[in-house]
This record gives structure tokens, C-alpha cells and sequence, in this order.
């Protein structure tokens, strides 16, 4: 099956070695005959890449000395990967499991799609087997915001056409070396989340298609922060990146950004409802995403 068709899986560490061992161990049963697994570890400081090293020896284990957040540490993958000749990058999720076949099906899918850049899995829940969390995804660019498709509904087969998707999803994404050589890789200043959305966005602009491929399968834990500062600054990075993804991808006139604006800033106070965190915290993290994506500072949050 497309031998000689190389694929890179990147699999990031940050301070999470038994998740990232349960996935390692799922993707040795890989059954496409031509990849290799390469673990970043993000600056973790629970003795994650000691861990790795002894469990897996046999494996390419890369230390970024310092948390790069999730687009500056798949991009040390991804250049390490490209260097080593792979024609598709596949970044995974840690604290996914894989079916055996999930990454021949997105190689497949891309050889029958010339034009595909980025390729998706679909993504079950975890703890609630057949119950879908990815499925394609809407986005809605002059809003900023969009949804999963199929969320917390049993998969029964009505998601399973491969078909472009507005939004990517880096929980599973296969991407092609020629869309990365054309585009660029992941923008490291949106330090986590919104990165994937972006990189979606700027694959049709550069005239590349974002699939989804249904017959490729991936389970996620879906780990949510424990307490509610963790859980909040979520909020933060969502408005932040929201902001600078919507504003660099699909700009428009000073009115309608405006209502833009207001569309987001409702849409994560509507979110802050149903999260488990302190409803003050998550009204101040909201507020500093705004704040910081006008006074231009990106990268990692320091609360300061």
C-alpha cells in the first residue's frame, strides 16, 4: 500500500508520559508499512522524557528544552520530519488511541485527492465509545466561531462521506509536505489553540483542500484541566486566537470587525456557562484576551 510513501507521526509530550506511552502503544499497531513515530517533548518537568527514552528506545525522541506551546513544538517535529524526507507530517493528539488502519486511510484519501493539504480523522469520545467529538467541523469566519459536527451524537454512519471541512482539527491532521513547503508551518505566536483553524484557513487561501476522512478513526481522551484557573485559561487563548486568526484569515471593514468582535465576546461568555471554572476568573481571562490581541502580545500567558 503506497510504498515508499513515507509518513512521520508526531506525537507531543508536555508533562503527560502516561498518556503518551498508551498512544505510542496503539500506534505500533499501525498497519501502513511505511512510518516512523517521533516524540517532542515539550520541556516537560515530571521526568517525562526520561520515561520515553526507556520505554521506547528505539524511537526518536526530540527535547525542546522549554514549552513551545503546541504549534512551536509540532513545528520542531515537522521540520525534523520534512529533514527526513516524509511526504505527510501527521500530528496526533497524546492522549488519543488509534485504529490500526487511521493513517493508510488519510494516505489513501490523499492520493485519491491531489488537492488535499490537510486531512482529518474522525475523533470518537474516549470514555464513550461511538460517541462522535470530531466529524468535519462548521466555521463560520465573519462570526469567529464554529462547532463540531456530530458532538456528543452515536456515530451511525450519517458522517461517513470524505468531504471538505471548514475547520480543520489537530487532533488527528495529516498534513502533505508540498502544503507545508508552500505555506508554512504551524504559527507559533498562537501558542495553543486556534493554530490548527488558522493553518486550515491559510491551506484554501494557498489553494489546498481540508478533508475529512471518516474511515480514518482516532479515540481522545478529551482531558480536561483539573481546577478552575487551569480550566479558564482556556477562555483566554480561545479569545486571543480567535481574534488574530479571524482578523488575519477573513479581514473586514471597521463596522462589521466590530460586530465580529462583539459575536466572539458573546460566544465565550455563553461558553464560560457550562465550563467548570470560577465564573469571575473566566470573565477577567476573557477580558485579557481581548486586551492582549490589541496590544499585540502573543505566545505563552504570563498573569502577571
Amino acid at each position: 500500500m503506497n510504498k515508499g510513501t513515507k509518513v512521520a507521526i508526531i506525537v507531543l509530550n508536555w508533562n503527560g508520559h502516561k498518556d503518551t506511552i498508551e498512544c505510542v502503544e496503539s500506534l505500533k499497531k499501525t498497519t501502513y508499512p511505511d512510518y516512523e513515530i517521533l516524540i517532542v517533548d515539550n520541556g516537560s518537568s515530571d521526568g517525562s522524557e526520561a520515561i520515553l527514552r526507556k520505554k521506547f528506545p528505539e524511537l526518536k525522541l526530540i527535547q525542546t528544552g522549554k514549552n513551545l506551546g503546541f504549534a512551536g513544538g509540532e513545528n520542531i517535529g515537522i521540520r525534523e520530519a520534512l529533514a527526513k524526507g516524509a511526504d505527510y507530517v501527521l500530528l496526533l493528539n497524546n492522549d488519543t488511541t488509534v485504529d490500526p488502519d487511521f493513517a493508510g486511510e488519510l494516505v489513501k484519501a490523499a492520493s485519491l485527492n491531489p488537492r488535499a493539504g490537510i486531512l482529518c480523522s474522525k475523533v470518537y469520545l474516549l470514555s464513550r465509545p461511538g460517541i462522535i467529538w470530531y466529524a468535519g467541523a462548521s466555521f463560520h469566519p465573519w462570526l469567529g466561531w464554529g462547532r463540531h459536527r456530530g458532538y456528543g451524537r452515536k456515530d451511525a454512519g450519517q458522517f461517513d462521506r470524505t468531504e471538505e471541512t471548514p475547520r480543520a482539527c489537530g487532533c488527528s491532521l495529516m498534513a502533505t509536505r508540498e502544503f507545508c513547503e508552500k505555506a508554512g508551518l504551524l504559527d507559533e505566536k498562537y501558542f495553543c489553540y486556534c493554530e490548527d483553524t488558522d493553518w486550515g484557513m491559510r491551506a484554501r487561501k494557498a489553494g489546498f483542500k481540508v478533508l475529512y476522512v471518516p474511515a480514518s478513526k482516532v479515540w481522545h481522551k478529551v482531558a480536561q484541566s483539573t481546577g478552575g484557573p487551569a480550566t479558564s485559561m482556556s477562555l483566554y487563548y480561545f479569545v486571543r486566537n480567535s481574534l488574530r486568526c479571524v482578523d488575519r484569515n477573513a479581514p473586514l471593514p471597521f463596522p462589521l470587525k466590530q460586530a465580529r468582535y462583539f459575536s466572539i465576546l458573546l460566544t465565550n461568555l455563553m461558553g464560560l456557562v457550562t465550563m467548570n471554572a470560577p465564573k469571575m476568573l473566566g470573565i477577567k481571562r476573557i477580558y485579557q484576551g481581548f486586551r492582549d490581541y490589541f496590544k499585540g502580545k502573543f505566545g505563552e500567558f504570563k498573569d502577571f
